[in-house]
């Protein structure tokens, strides 16, 4: 059975959300901020522990997630493959406002960049590597970049960066559509509630004109030096197109899926679990061209 018909429930991409206003602040009364137990009871929910005293000949490799979502919910199956493969995978659920925790990417995001980049120098420490390699979705691939422009000494400890549909230069959201049809449309339901009230600035800063969005287009250099970074797009993305996310830089290798696997019509959420889009990112790991799995036909939103 494949990842599309495992995740053919699947109906949506990614969230805009609506910052609170005042008045909202009743209807926390109404709401549970505890993880649904349809979650907590689906295959498609969870992740592998941090396990710092995993040993791996390649380099460890940290996922991020994107908008609205988490570690548990976005590129968790590929963390498990990537590990049944002999990687070393390690992920954080960055961005989250105190309550619900469960819920990231909708903090401020200069400050989940930080996070991240303390969760990097921590991976490095903890497991010896000399470098840690970065495999980000949506926002996570926005992050995957920016962190390394940002934040200091980041840039050195990193090698390879894979980012998946990152709205580089801003993206504009449709509705609030993301990943958590995984616990029915309940989950979807309560998790659109809960973003609304508590609000996203970081769906702000994707946006055109957004802070993120002006401090790539402001950068002499987006990529860094010593960083081989990766950015793959599809064709069918509609929510953030392959324009939106290229870096017409000569390091960067921008990649879109359809050049090696022309029928399939993945859309911005299927990257990340597509078959078609793994092989991309072990090639982009291992800097290689290798046949690592079959195409496939990805999911189209």
């Amino acid at each position: 059975m494949t990842i599309t018909t495992n995740l053919s429930a699947l109906l949506a991409a990614w969230s805009v959300g609506i910052s609170a206003l005042p008045g909202q602040i009743m209807k926390a009364r109404g709401l549970d901020f505890g993880i649904p137990s349809a979650l907590l009871t689906s295959h498609l929910y969870g992740a592998p522990d941090n396990d710092f005293s995993c040993k791996s000949s390649r380099n460890p490799v940290v996922m991020l997630h994107g908008l609205s979502a988490d570690r548990k919910v976005d590129l968790n199956l590929l963390q498990y493959e990537l590990n049944s493969k002999g990687y070393c995978t390690f992920s954080l659920t960055y961005g989250a406002h105190p309550i619900p925790s469960w819920i990231g990417g909708l903090d401020d995001m200069t400050k989940s960049a930080a996070q991240i980049a303390d969760f990097l120098r921590e991976v490095q420490t903890k497991t010896g590597a000399s470098k840690v390699d970065i495999v980000g979705h949506s926002e996570g691939g926005v992050q995957s970049i920016y962190v390394p422009l940002t934040q200091p000494g980041v840039a050195g400890i990193v090698e390879h960066v894979v980012a998946l549909g990152p709205a580089i230069h801003g993206a504009t959201y449709f509705g609030f559509t993301d990943l958590w049809y995984i616990g029915g449309n309940f989950t979807r339901t309560l998790v659109g509630e809960i973003v609304d009230l508590v609000g996203c600035p970081a769906c702000e800063q994707l946006a055109p004109d957004g802070l993120v969005t002006d401090q790539f287009a402001a950068a002499k250099q987006i990529a860094q030096d010593g960083n081989k970074v990766t950015v793959i797009s599809s064709s069918y993305d509609t929510l953030v197109p392959e324009a939106v996310s290229k870096i017409d830089e000569p390091a960067v290798n921008n990649v879109v899926v359809q050049t090696t696997c022309p029928d399939d019509r993945v859309g911005h959420a299927g990257l990340a679990w597509d078959k078609s889009v793994w092989r991309l990112i072990v090639n982009a790991l291992e800097e290689t061209d290798e046949e690592v799995y079959p195409c496939e036909k990805g999911l189209p939103f």
